[in-house]
């Protein structure tokens, strides 16, 4: 029987006959090192499985398309990303917000707020939104209120929310007088706090909301501003326990009238945070940009005050480290400064040329601002006391850097990303329910419209239904059906959100017809209006009512319109002579413009009525949008907001060149934006960028606070226009999406795009060849003689 031959590895094939002779005996090795040779081939096992673990792990993501899901909440938020990526939008939602104490809130008229125990004034150095706040001083015992009145239903849900700010008493706070549900008290003097409690009452009451100052002493003062009282449903009521007082402010911002999640959008900033030298403010001193990332400036002796050539301010997180870098080819300091939600500094450091510094964010910081500095010394980095200018002083300043985190990273041009859509989305206020949804087919985007809202002005048929004592009720067809009467919520012109009875006892009552869902119904005091108790106004008539204008009897007054008795006690009852007037503000019953021509414009200052109501059946509509949010590898922060304008054309002011500036008023231009502003984000030329404009936030003669400034001579020729956020703010809501967590999820993202890219392209030449095919044939009916037609 043959025995099994050992491997011959060319080894042990040596003479060994020769004592001179060294050999390589591997039996012998292999016996007295089996553990090394046993570690050794375990480790090669170890690796073997690795590499093969590997090598299907990226088979794997080669073959499998996986995607990582991304909430992107209200406000701003750093969102880390493994690698760089496109967001896909798959959920957005909306929301409804009616405030129901209507304008009054505000704090702009003294007339529509009660006063308990102290004195109220309007005072425009302290607010927060508007241009007053509300100003509580004591005037008997230790406590000074000012209150609005509010009904509330038994079983449903309500918050109230104020923004307040101590003055020299003890503490300012939000109350719902006689029902224990008083909010946290605010000591702070330096800045407004959020006060806030929520309560839902057992039966159908009236109460006031109170905003008071406690005190030691008569004469004590506190500040409150933007008051709102919002019903929420049973589970955003809930969440409220866990929520803190900026998180809720945010989430329920104050707003005037019925308002939905309007425009949102996503914005992802650039690695660097710092934009160009160009979209800096400049001070004057800046005397000349020579690049994008490069400039010079030359501090003059008249602005001593100031060590500012140019400065950049932006939002920022609390409790968050951020790095600056100064260059070493920079000549000039940077200065970084961090400020409150009351713009009051909290931190400020210096940065040298070839220096790069971490600040942490203090928690109550939420701005920040970058200066290119004329300090040429310092001992202290907060007091300007401490710091030391030279007149005449001139600095280059050269590719500055600002990143999120703890680490410094090498210049990078800022590059920002962001996803927009001009559009409204609604729910139901209460209940938050059938809510309005973006959808995306084929990479455009679509809304899911389950909400109509309807300004009821003269554009719409109006028919008188019904006489009845004290009032009237009239009528008008809606284009769509709702699903039950009472579906619908209908925002007066003073800002009250009237009542839902099918009865229709009394005015200020609306509903649809519950044989005719699309027979809008409601009723008008004769207060109001002007109309007799006899009197059936004409379907003019009414229209002219809801664009703002009161009929009387011009025979019964003096006919100027401004008699004290128009029209409580003077309406007109189908005799006489036919007068109409407006309210002054759009609001009280203070006259102006008195007129026997029966009004076919609406008012100046008037607020029409808003009819939102859910729709029987859902409708899908398109969008308008623009952009594409994308992750960068890393640490990303991302602003999520609402109330954003794309691209509106602006004719620019050519006597100082400028846009959105209320002061100059240039007859050939347009230059105020449609909505107010504080914030100009692009400005274009047609339809591309335009990088010569200065963009200026807080200006005290802009249309809002936010001005651009041309640098250079203006193209008349050109057109303009601006994306912009409006001041105005709306509820926020969340987006849902996600982001590909492989290389195939990766592939199959681009290969998308560049389809939608083809179709779009496509569907933009289809167009274009139709316009020049229409062009063509107008040329064509033309002759020597002229246009046929």
């Amino acid at each position: 029987m043959n025995e099994p031959k050992t491997p011959n590895l060319g080894l042990n094939k040596i003479d060994r006959s020769s004592p001179s002779t060294t050999y390589f005996d591997l039996d012998k090795y292999l016996d007295q090192n089996w553990e090394k040779v046993d570690e050794g081939v375990g480790k090669m096992e170890e690796k073997a499985e690795e590499t093969a673990a590997q090598v299907s792990s990226i088979q794997e993501r080669l073959d499998t398309e996986k995607r990582r899901s991304v909430t992107l909440e209200p406000g701003l938020q750093i969102i880390s990303a493994e690698r760089a990526s496109a967001f896909k939008l798959e959920g957005l939602k909306g929301r409804t917000l009616v405030n129901l104490l209507g304008r009054d809130g505000g704090c702009e008229d003294l007339s529509k707020i009660g006063v308990h125990q102290s004195t109220l004034t309007l005072d425009s150095a302290n607010k927060v939104q508007g241009s007053n706040g509300l100003k509580i001083a004591i005037n008997t015992g230790t406590s000074g209120i000012g209150f609005f009145t509010a009904s509330l239903k038994a079983g449903k849900s309500y918050v109230a929310i104020a923004e307040v700010k101590n003055g020299n008493g003890t503490s300012v706070y939000i109350n719902l007088a006689g029902v224990g549900a008083k909010g946290n008290p605010v000591t702070d003097t330096t800045k407004f706090n959020v006060t806030w409690t929520r309560y839902t009452p057992p039966s159908d009451m009236t109460l006031n909301v109170d905003v008071g100052v406690v005190g030691t002493a008569v004469g004590q003062f506190g500040y409150a501003d933007a008051v709102r009282l919002y019903e929420l449903s049973a589970v955003e009521y809930a969440a409220l326990a866990s929520m803190t007082s900026e998180q809720i402010a945010a989430k329920y911002p104050y707003v005037e009238g019925i308002q939905p999640v309007r425009n949102p959008y996503g914005l992802r900033y650039g690695v660097n945070l710092l934009p160009p030298f160009y979209e800096w403010t400049k001070t004057g001193h800046l005397s000349n940009s020579v690049g994008q990332y490069e400039a010079v400036g030359t501090l003059l002796a008249a602005a001593i005050s100031t060590d500012a050539y140019a400065s950049y301010e932006f939002g920022v997180l609390p409790n968050q480290d951020y790095t600056i870098s100064n260059p070493a080819e920079s000549t000039g300091f940077l200065r970084l400064t961090s400020y409150d939600i009351a713009r009051s500094r909290r931190q400020a450091v210096f940065i040298k040329p070839g220096e790069s510094k971490v600040i942490t964010t203090r928690a109550e910081v939420v701005r920040m601002e970058v200066v290119l500095s004329g300090v040429t010394s310092y001992t202290g980095e907060y007091y300007t006391s401490d710091w030391t200018w030279q007149a005449g002083t001139t600095r280059t300043f050269k590719n500055p850097m600002l990143n999120v985190g703890s680490v410094g990273k090498p210049f990078k041009p800022r590059k920002d990303a962001m996803i927009a859509l001009q559009t409204d989305l609604y729910a139901d206020p209460g209940t938050g329910a059938n809510a309005d949804e973006v959808i995306e087919r084929d990479g455009q985007y679509f809304k899911l419209a389950m909400w109509r809202m309807v300004t009821l002005d003269g554009a719409l048929v109006y028919r008188s239904i019904q006489n009845k004592t004290d009032y009237k009720i009239v009528g008008c067809k809606m284009p769509e059906a709702a699903p039950f009467f009472n579906k619908l919520f209908v925002y007066k012109y003073n800002g009250n959100l009237l009542t839902k009875t099918s009865t229709m006892v009394g005015p200020d009552n609306a509903y649809f017809l519950t044989n005719d869902l699309t027979d809008f119904n409601v009723s008008i005091a004769n207060s109001d209006s002007g109309w007799g108790e006899s009197y059936t106004p004409t379907a003019d008539e009414i229209k002219a009512y809801f664009m703002g204008w009161v009929i009387f009897d011009g025979s019964a007054g003096t006919g100027s319109g401004n008699s004290p008795d128009v029209p409580t006690s003077n309406v007109y009852k189908g005799t006489g002579s036919k007068w109409w007037v407006r309210r002054s503000d759009g609001v009280s019953r203070s006259w102006s413009d008195a007129t026997n021509i029966l009004p076919t414009t609406q008012a100046p200052n008037w607020t029409p009525y808003q009819l939102l109501y859910q729709l029987a059946t859902p409708v899908v509509e398109p969008t308008t949008s623009e952009g594409q949010l994308t992750l960068i590898e890393g640490s990303n922060q991302v602003e999520v907001g609402t109330g954003i304008v794309l691209r509106e054309n602006v004719k620019p002011y050519t006597y100082t060149i400028n846009i959105n500036n209320i002061n100059d008023n240039s007859p050939e231009s347009a230059g105020n934006l449609k909505n107010k502003t504080n914030r100009l984000l692009t400005i274009y030329a047609e339809g591309l960028q335009d990088f010569r404009w200065s963009k200026l936030s807080n200006i005290a003669n802009a249309n809002g606070g936010g001005v651009a400034q041309y640098i250079g001579t203006l193209d008349k020729s050109k057109s303009y226009s601006v994306t912009y956020l409006m001041l105005e703010t709306y509820p926020v809501a969340t987006f849902v999406g996600s982001v590909a967590d492989s290389e195939k999820a990766l592939l199959t993202d681009l290969v998308k795009d560049v389809q939608h890219g083809a179709t779009s392209l496509s569907l933009l030449e289809r167009s274009l060849k139709d316009s020049l095919r229409t062009l063509i044939q107008i040329q064509n009916k033309r002759d020597v003689w002229g246009p046929i037609e």
